[in-house]
């Protein structure tokens, strides 16, 4: 806005007159702004607030899930014969296991060689059989060298992969492997490809099939070996089902070396889980302290909020109450307590010693058994948390509302600015009017001065 002066009069200043009445109309809007600013740092909060809460549900659920505690480790006497890595369960044991010899995936070359850019086909079919799948088919119709018949199938969908092995300078035969180790992945082949140098494969009994048991470089068999004296075979050479909680890889054979498989459990693992949760309770715990602290000094803050405080109060119920049916109910038996600030804390040497001596009791605490319908202390806290962090829940509730409070109160502020600039407008306008009123009035008396001046003359 231009400024409108007024020189004389003792100076008055009308801009300054009319940013002093817009500033002291416009102190109610003021007040709504500063009411929508904190409306804005408490939605903030509570976003921040659902951050921590969906950490404590996540430490929570792994909590909650008893077979995820029953958390086992292994070991293998000898890792370059059989390796072992644990996974969960309830059977902590001892195995013996002796490898005969390990799965094997079938390996047959061609008998004839050829030069890398020789043709060695220009017709017919390759056909190749297994029993784990359809017959395949590979169809030459044209001058196909050694590489360009392996690109054939390896781009078809048969059970083999196809390379081409130099054997000696400039000599290459083609290698034709299982996918798939095991006695049930073997393959055959037979052929009528002609033309070029030819490929061909051994047939020991002439029955012009090949890849018969005998004529391959590498025959497909299963893995054979004992387990505490039970004779145990597979295809595979990763074994997930023979030791309860563990999975066997077979690295080596030796019929004669005994390889020692302990399972045992894993308290460390567990201990974990409840450190993270730990943590991530103590963080909510400092957050909403900080919240405390900030509505005591009169800033903005959740602290106050009825959903907040009912959510730090049930938690800390939920972790201090009475749970599953075992012969431990109570967290603080496994040295899980609180200190005088609310932060969560872990006794370690009660929580070692109460994990050595009735590990199974420790788990139905937590997590409760399978067949237990009550549920452990985590399962319980899980469904709580569950109620505050869920698309429909409480601290979803509170930030809709506070929103809703923020788009009405910037619908007011809106609606009372263009008002306020109807009045700054109506104002400017008189102003002017009284300072242009002000100037004919000063340029009239000056006339009436210079008119005075003259009939002082007579």
């Amino acid at each position: 806005m231009p400024a409108v002066t007024l020189s004389g009069f003792n100076n008055i200043d009308f801009s300054a007159i009319l940013e002093a009445v817009m500033t002291q109309e416009r102190a109610p809007i003021t007040r709504l702004e500063t009411q929508k600013r904190a409306l804005e740092q408490q939605d903030t909060a509570l976003g921040q607030l659902a951050g921590y809460l969906s950490t404590v549900q996540s430490a929570a659920e792994a909590l909650s899930d008893s077979s995820s505690l029953a958390v086992l480790k292994a070991t293998s006497s000898q890792e370059t014969l059989v390796a072992v890595s644990a996974g969960s369960g309830n059977t902590p044991g001892t195995y013996d296991v002796k490898v005969d010899h390990r799965a094997a995936a079938q390996v047959t070359a061609s008998a004839s060689t050829a030069g890398a850019t020789d043709v060695v086909a220009t017709s017919g079919t390759l056909q190749i059989l297994a029993t784990s799948q359809p017959p395949v088919s590979i169809v030459v119709t044209g001058n196909m060298t050694l590489y360009q018949l392996a690109d054939a199938i390896n781009n078809s969908d048969s059970s083999v992969s196809a390379s081409v092995v130099q054997v000696t300078p400039g000599s290459y035969r083609l290698v034709l492997t299982g996918r798939q180790s095991g006695a049930d992945n073997a393959f055959t082949l037979t052929s009528s490809l002609s033309g070029g140098t030819g490929v061909t494969f051994e047939d020991d009994d002439g029955d012009q099939v090949y890849g018969e048991v005998g004529e391959n470089a590498v025959e497909a068999v299963n893995a054979a070996l004992t387990v505490n004296n039970v004779a145990v075979s597979s295809a595979s050479n990763t074994l997930t089902d023979v030791v309860p909680g563990a999975t066997l890889t077979l690295r080596g054979a030796d019929p004669d070396t005994v390889v020692q498989v302990t399972v045992s459990r894993d308290p460390d693992a567990m201990k974990k889980k409840v450190e993270s949760f730990i943590d991530a309770y103590n963080k909510l715990v400092d957050f909403v302290g900080t919240q405390r602290a900030a509505a005591l000094k009169g800033d903005a803050s959740v602290a106050r909020d009825p959903m907040v405080r009912s959510m730090h109060q049930e938690l800390r119920g939920a972790l201090l109450g009475e749970h599953g049916t075992g012969t431990i109910t109570r967290l603080a038996a496994i040295g899980i307590g609180f200190d005088r600030s609310g932060r969560m804390t872990l006794d370690d040497d009660v929580f070692d010693e109460a994990i050595a001596s009735d590990p199974a009791a420790a788990q139905d605490l937590l997590a409760g058994p399978a067949t237990d319908t009550k549920g452990g202390a985590f399962d319980a806290l899980t469904a709580l948390v569950k109620g505050y962090t869920s698309a429909d829940g409480l601290v979803r509730g509170a930030r809709t509302r506070v929103t809703d409070q923020v788009k009405q109160l910037t619908s007011r502020i809106d609606t009372l600015d263009a008002q306020l600039e109807i009045r700054r407008a109506a104002l400017q306008k008189e102003f002017i009017a009284a300072d242009q009123t002000m100037q004919r009035l000063q340029a009239q008396v000056g006339s009436l001065s210079a008119l005075s001046g003259q009939y002082r003359l007579f």
